[in-house]
């Protein structure tokens, strides 16, 4: 059954300064930009800035504060790519074919390459009439390496025009992970409803950070996500940004959960949008503790690892992303690690953008020198891993999870 949220919409041009303004949540030190993997052995300086956390005091909604350099994100290898979690694209695309409206003459479109799977979905069910935003077409990009971090900055309201006239307005306009990437969110949101019909709805989807938040997990801060949603943070933008919110869930995943949003224009207008105060104040409260939570884990987890170096052996982290480094870096344990460990062959033989640590295939685990391997890669894929090394624990090898969540959490071992 379709859910519908009926309330007034406001203009959310007060959004626009966002990311430099709010109140300090956390100052998090000098980071680096955590795709810019480089030679071995290499001298060059990654670039890094200060990271630092804000929130806005009236809505609950945590941002980066000056955020990194659009130009700096982008990514230097072709090969670097994005996976988001896929497992339920078959039951929203039920959802989708049974919105009120919808036929297979329908027109979908698509805002970038994370939305191929779905529409391939789609596709395989009749409905053949989609297009999807295209780089160098629609946003004169022409850099291979260009991701999401160039297309939000490129695509504007009157861009977003054009390609309505040029590919037809879509009847659903499917948005998936890249709303949190937004420098500008409101100019973003109003030039995705440009490319919408009338009464026609848009999906939009992103990260609930509200697990992560809650347990002071460190990797959920990347510099490449300006905003951190929550279930009640992201209903409410898209309230006060003036939808009518149709369909609303978050999607249980081990990392993060998705939240998933289907809105159409709402036909009535009003002059306000208020958050609930008491749900702000749990918004404020648990933004607190994460970061409470972060700068006593600093401490903590550089203690254990201490610990295990000491009394077990040599330490390697498995997986060489984002996430890892956002680990290494916030905690400030690149000293206490030997390696990292990725089978990716294109990451093979580089360094990580944090300590200059090497990437080296798996089979450094029975080297003989690793005792402990920290994993670093989405939970998801972590039985997996386990299972594929067995060897390696049957030698007397530990694993050990990066994320709070994890039963393998490495501070409960």
């Amino acid at each position: 059954m379709i859910k519908t949220y009926r309330h007034l919409p406001v203009n959310i041009k007060a959004n626009h300064d966002i990311p430099s303004s709010g109140k300090l949540l956390a100052e998090l030190g000098i980071q680096p930009v955590s795709n810019r993997f480089l030679p071995a052995g290499s001298l060059t300086a990654v670039p890094s800035f200060p990271l630092q956390l804000r929130i806005n005091t009236d809505t609950g909604l945590i941002h980066l504060g000056n955020p990194f350099p659009v130009e700096e994100l982008k990514p230097n290898y072709d090969w670097l790519t994005c996976f988001e979690p896929e497992n339920h694209l078959d039951a929203l695309v039920q959802t989708l074919i049974k919105l009120p409206g919808v036929t297979q003459t329908s027109v979908f479109g698509a805002y970038s390459f994370k939305d191929d799977s779905t529409q391939r979905r789609l596709e395989r069910l009749g409905y053949t009439k989609n297009w999807r935003i295209d780089p160098l077409q629609d946003l004169s990009i022409s850099d291979p390496c260009a991701n999401v971090e160039t297309y939000q900055c490129a695509l504007t309201p009157s861009r977003a025009e054009e390609i309505r006239k040029n590919r037809g307005a879509a009847d659903v306009l499917i948005v998936r992970h890249v709303v949190e990437h937004a420098y500008n969110l409101p100019e973003f949101i109003e030039a995705i409803r440009c490319m919408v019909s009338p009464g026609g709805y848009i999906v939009f989807e992103l990260p609930d950070c509200e697990r992560a938040l809650a347990a002071g997990d460190c990797t959920t801060v990347w510099e490449e996500h300006i905003f951190y949603f929550t279930s009640f943070t992201f209903r409410h933008l898209l309230l006060e940004s003036g939808f009518l919110i149709v369909h609303y869930e978050s999607v249980p995943y081990p990392l993060e959960n998705s939240l998933v949003a289907i809105v159409q224009e709402a036909s009535v207008k009003g002059n306000g949008v208020s958050a609930d105060p008491q749900a702000v104040a749990e918004e404020i409260e648990r933004a607190k503790s994460f970061a409470q939570i972060l700068a006593n884990r600093k401490i903590d987890v550089r203690k254990k690892l201490e610990t295990m170096r000491r009394e077990r052996g040599a330490i390697a982290m498995f997986g060489a992303g984002h996430l890892s480094v956002a680990f290494i870096s916030l905690m400030q344990v690149a000293d206490l690690i030997s390696c990292v460990i990725d089978d990716n062959p294109n990451k093979k033989g580089l360094q990580m953008p944090v300590g200059g640590l090497a990437i080296v295939g798996s089979e450094v685990l029975y080297s003989g020198d690793i005792k402990v391997c920290l994993l670093g890669l989405n939970p998801q894929n972590q039985p997996k891993v386990i299972a594929q090394q067995h060897l390696f624990t049957e030698q007397g090898g530990i694993f050990a999870s990066i994320f709070p969540n994890s039963e393998l959490y490495l501070e409960h071992i």
